[in-house]
């Protein structure tokens, strides 16, 4: 059951949900948040604010653009909305999903949904993702649950979810946990409660880039070289297995982290970088001993947003390593 005169703010970022055909082929974005709303079947009691914070593709969001997400939300918040729903697309959903997640940490229902097919195609996903999103962040059984993802009537904890397919509507999963809860009929049901805690963090300053490097069969020293003057605050390595590189790139990641620091993290999508099993040249011990970052249970994209903000603040090296050990 949704609470009696509920008041939510819909704010629109752009996103598949928000394309319309454009000349010469494909979709772009066209519609904002008045737009999305029109046709919607709201529950009794539910009133929308409607805010249009930008239209872009999912691609070309920066961490700027998350904090004025969050500072939007948490502006709605103070003037006595009870809850938030972000359309966003889908290609770094789960990216701006974990960002509000550290910036926003618990209280009042916040959900981001977008959708896979924009509105002139059939079956277009969007309108029922965004209906049912709007159904989560109006109830009470949401609040205290973090940042949360819509996605085929399912509801997934922000640090969990991950997209798993490129194209299909199903796309979104939590492997190997799962959803939390689900849109049944209209009701929300949770089966799990998001009991862990995450950083708070948020934009500092200037945001440096950190890229991520994919490792692979034999990774280059050449590869990681190329970094060596360039001008990044960080360097992310997406490793093998739980976290591991080849041997002949190990020298070039020691010198890389004599100048800035180095994050360890693994390609493989479930399970946490290693510490201690591997002790190998290119392992996470040897790695470890070098000095290099392990990014623990953060997957590659959330330990290089969590860099990114923490160098935003100044943070140094000892408090980066504290913060991917959260």
């Amino acid at each position: 059951m949704t609470q009696p005169r509920c008041s939510i703010a819909l704010f629109a970022t752009g996103g598949t949900i928000a394309m319309a055909p454009a000349d010469g082929g494909g979709v772009a974005p066209s519609h904002g948040a008045d737009a999305l709303a029109a046709g919607l079947s709201l529950d009794a009691g539910i009133t929308l604010e409607r805010h249009d914070l930008f239209a872009k593709p999912s691609a070309s969001i920066s961490l700027a653009d998350v904090q004025t997400i969050a500072d939007a939300i948490e502006a709605a918040f103070a003037r006595g909305v009870e809850g938030a729903v972000v359309t966003h697309g889908t290609d770094t959903l789960e990216e701006t999903a974990f960002a509000l997640a550290l910036m926003l940490g618990r209280g009042k229902p916040v959900v981001v949904t977008g959708a896979m097919r924009s509105a002139g195609e059939a079956g277009a996903d969007g309108p029922a993702n965004l209906t049912a999103a709007i159904r989560v962040a109006a109830n009470p059984a949401a609040n205290g649950q973090g940042p949360l993802v819509l996605f085929g009537q399912e509801v997934h904890a922000a640090h969990l979810v991950r997209k798993v397919h490129s194209s299909r509507p199903h796309a979104f999963s939590s492997e190997p946990f799962g959803p939390i809860g689900h849109v049944v009929e209209g009701h929300l049901r949770f089966e799990l409660a998001t009991i862990a805690d995450l950083p708070r963090l948020s934009v500092g300053g200037a945001v440096p880039a950190v890229p991520v490097v994919q490792a692979g069969l034999d990774l280059e020293p050449e590869t990681i070289g190329a970094f060596a003057n360039a001008p990044i605050g960080a360097l992310v390595i997406a490793g093998v297995g739980g976290g591991h590189v080849s041997a002949r790139a190990v020298e070039a990641i020691d010198r890389l982290n004599d100048r800035i620091p180095v994050i360890i993290a693994s390609r493989v999508g479930m399970g946490a970088t290693l510490r201690e099993s591997y002790a190998y040249d290119g392992s996470e011990i040897d790695l470890a001993r070098r000095g290099i970052l392990n990014a623990g249970r953060w997957r590659p994209a959330q330990a290089r947003l969590l860099t990114q903000l923490a160098l935003s603040q100044g943070q140094d090296r000892a408090a980066l390593a504290d913060l991917l050990a959260f």
